[in-house]
């Protein structure tokens, strides 16, 4: 019988001098088979995360194959080599999540890149690594990764199946137009089908929210300067809580008008929260009445916190509507 071919020797891994993967107490080596890394870790950690390496690990260790992807025909040191089909990065990071986190404080960042996330996703599905798993579609849609592009990581959740995922960015995307998104490249990776249900929600959002700006009986306090400014009040009134109707000073109507016309665009709590431009504008018109300019810019910034909270709620109860069977290529 031909003897195996030996792989290279194996590199080692530096983690900020705090590198769990070189304890000497480890009880089985994991090697990484695109660049020949090994990491030695403890067989009760992987155990207890994932039900395929408990069932690999409890074959006898003479077994020469332990499962697909799996061979322990190599040992090193006296430890078995369980060689797997991730890089390095990849590996490390899912080893690591096995890991109690006290023994990694020291260990740099699981997830620089989304690249990263879903390539661990992978694997710990792969693995049947079921609390990594969620743990990763977790990072998956952090602030850090979604809000600066949630259009791109939404069509990375539909593609992967993640729609609880893909419904917290869908949300998330409401913060720009319908029509004015940015093309990504990953939205090759979903059909037409599904971007449009996409659109389909974002236009939904955006008339309920509009209404929660045309419709304000559910404000509750009158005691705000634009309620109570005489000179500032025009022929406009707005109708409150109880049917009844209260004038308002013309810069707050013109306000409330742009404001809803915005939600419809952008139908996100975050268009009429304090800074936004349609905020901005009103404070600025609201200036030029010294009643009003010494409470305006106050008063907006409370009035504001209730109005996007409003808009919010409103959109809330909109649902994305997801076909899975169509929505993956």
């Amino acid at each position: 019988m031909a003897c195996p071919s030996f792989p290279p020797p194996a590199q080692k891994i530096t983690c900020n001098n705090e590198n769990p993967f070189n304890d000497e107490g480890a009880d089985i080596i994991v090697r990484s088979v695109t660049d020949n890394v090994d990491f030695r870790v403890h067989k009760t950690f992987l155990s207890v995360a994932s039900s395929v390496f408990r069932d690999m690990l409890s074959l006898p260790q003479s077994e020469p194959q332990l499962g697909s992807g799996f061979s322990a025909e190599f040992m090193k040191d006296g430890l078995h080599i369980v060689t797997l089909d991730e890089d390095e990065e990849t590996l490390s990071t899912l080893l690591r999540m096995c890991y109690p986190g006290w023994m990694l404080m020291d260990c740099g960042p699981l997830f620089p890149t989304i690249e990263r996330v879903l390539a661990v996703f992978t694997a710990a599905t792969k693995y049947a690594m079921d609390g990594v798993e969620r743990a990763v579609r977790a990072v998956l849609v952090s602030p850090r990764f979604v809000e600066p592009d949630p259009l791109r990581v939404f069509a990375l959740a539909v593609r992967h199946g993640l729609y609880e995922e893909a419904r917290i960015c869908a949300r998330y995307t409401l913060r720009t137009p319908v029509l004015g998104k940015p093309y990504k490249p990953e939205l090759e990776c979903i059909t037409a089908g599904a971007y449009h249900r996409l659109q389909e929600y974002h236009v939904r959002c955006g008339a309920a929210a509009q209404r929660v700006g045309q419709d304000v009986r559910w404000i509750t306090n009158e005691t705000w300067v634009w309620f109570e400014c005489s000179p500032c009040r025009g022929n406009t009134a707005v109708v409150m809580a109880g049917e009844r109707r209260k004038w308002v000073a013309r810069w707050w109507a013109d306000f409330l008008a742009e404001a809803s016309n915005a939600l419809r665009e952008r139908p996100s709590g975050a268009t009429v929260a304090i800074n936004s431009e349609v905020v901005n504008t009103a404070v600025e018109r609201a200036s030029t009445c010294a009643t009003c300019r010494s409470r305006a810019f106050r008063e907006m910034h409370q009035f504001c916190g209730l109005f996007a909270a409003e808009a919010d709620k409103a959109t809330e109860t909109v649902e994305v509507e997801f076909m899975p069977k169509l929505m993956v290529a």
